[in-house]
């Protein structure tokens, strides 16, 4: 019943897309639509409605006249963005769901489609990655580099108390244990985020951490992290911002939600600013030893201060070689491949990896990795 509704509304904010759109071609033009050539012999074309310059009997067989009206549609249609916005902000106002990326739980709660569908392979792309980390920790471990893996659990399955009826696939419910016992003949430790998770631990409108959930996964990485690092004296002291302001998040975003006011999207969520200040002992012109430390991550660990929070409790700077849309392993091929100099003097990889990124295909990089 409620993907007939779905589909409902999903067709009468395409038939008003559609009136709009025929509304504005008809606004744009001061003369009538096109008339048939007369019996009398084709006189030409200038009936076509504001189709300038287009004349001629050859206009109708060159294609001229649908190349012209397909300008008029053109321009008369609002940019593809701003498109988006207004029937995902319809969609979301009418179904919940504002976009195929992007779904909705409770009100106000979205999650990403990917971490809730089945993975055509999945289970063959898990049994590659297992490969792969077991490659990663070895090519490491000959830099004398210890491996701690921090798998970041699906926010469906974390703040799975917002869900609200929201459908997710035994693949994807699955995937934490999946890896966990795939992995286990590996010689590496990882973080468990996912017991004592203090839910819901994630921004409303965003994929990733909210602070709270941000202090938490520092807290257990720094748990695991400090027997495999040295011991960290820096002083530091994070300064926490008293003036609150709206954070939009990539799910509203995804969705070309974010210039969007309720119904026509959910309200944003509320951040603060904090900053982390670090105090070096000795004199400007003394060497600082570099860091012993590297974090290579996705972009959990670029977001909501986790890089802060995890320096302030291992006592010490940490090197950041995360990037954004690193997926399982990306940041740390990027790290081998291109900047292996970047590990002189580390002692300790923190990788830390969503774990959505398990069942997905393979990259060039990973499988180029494998075959080496």
């Amino acid at each position: 019943m409620i993907r007939k509704l779905n589909t409902l509304a999903f067709m009468l904010v395409v038939a008003a897309g559609a009136a709009l759109l025929g509304w504005r071609l008809v606004a744009q033009s001061g003369t009538p639509p096109v008339s048939a050539p007369g019996a009398s012999g084709v006189s030409g074309v200038s009936g076509v409605s504001g189709v300038s310059g287009v004349s001629g009997a050859s206009a109708w067989l060159d294609g001229g006249v649908t190349r012209a009206f397909d300008a008029r549609v053109a321009a008369a249609m609002p940019p593809p963005r701003a498109m988006s916005r207004v029937l995902n902000g319809l969609l979301y106002a009418v179904t919940g769901d504002p976009d195929p990326q992007v779904r909705s739980g409770c009100r106000g709660w979205l999650f990403l489609a990917d971490e809730t569908v089945e993975t055509p392979a999945g289970e063959r792309n898990l049994r590659e990655r297992v490969a792969l980390a077991r490659k990663l920790v070895d090519t490491l471990g000959k830099r004398h580099v210890h491996v701690l893996a921090v798998p970041v659990p699906d926010k469906v399955e974390q703040a799975a108390g917002e869900l609200c009826g929201l459908a997710v696939s035994p693949q994807a419910r699955g995937r934490r244990d999946a890896w966990r016992r795939a992995s286990a003949a590996l010689a590496l430790p990882q973080v468990d985020l996912h017991s004592g998770w203090s839910a819901p631990g994630y921004w409303r409108t965003d994929s990733h951490w909210n602070r709270a959930g941000a202090k938490f996964a520092a807290a257990r990485v720094a748990a695991l992290a400090q027997p495999l690092a040295p011991a960290g004296e820096t002083a530091m002291r994070l300064q926490v911002g008293t003036q609150s302001h709206p954070r939009i998040g990539d799910l509203m975003r995804l969705a070309a939600l974010e210039r969007n006011a309720p119904p026509f999207a959910p309200p944003a969520d509320v951040d603060h600013d904090e900053t982390l200040d670090i105090t070096h002992d000795g004199g400007l012109l003394d060497a600082v030893a570099g860091p012993a430390v590297m974090l290579a991550g996705s972009s959990y660990s670029l977001n909501s201060g986790f890089i802060d929070y995890l320096q302030l409790d291992l006592k010490q700077e940490i090197a950041q070689q995360s990037q954004l849309g690193s997926g399982f392993d990306g940041s740390v091929l990027d790290l081998l491949q291109h900047h292996p100099e970047r590990l002189d003097g580390i002692r300790l990889l923190i990788w830390e990896w969503p774990l959505r990124s398990l069942y997905q295909p393979l990259t060039d990089n990973e499988r180029a990795f494998l075959t080496q």
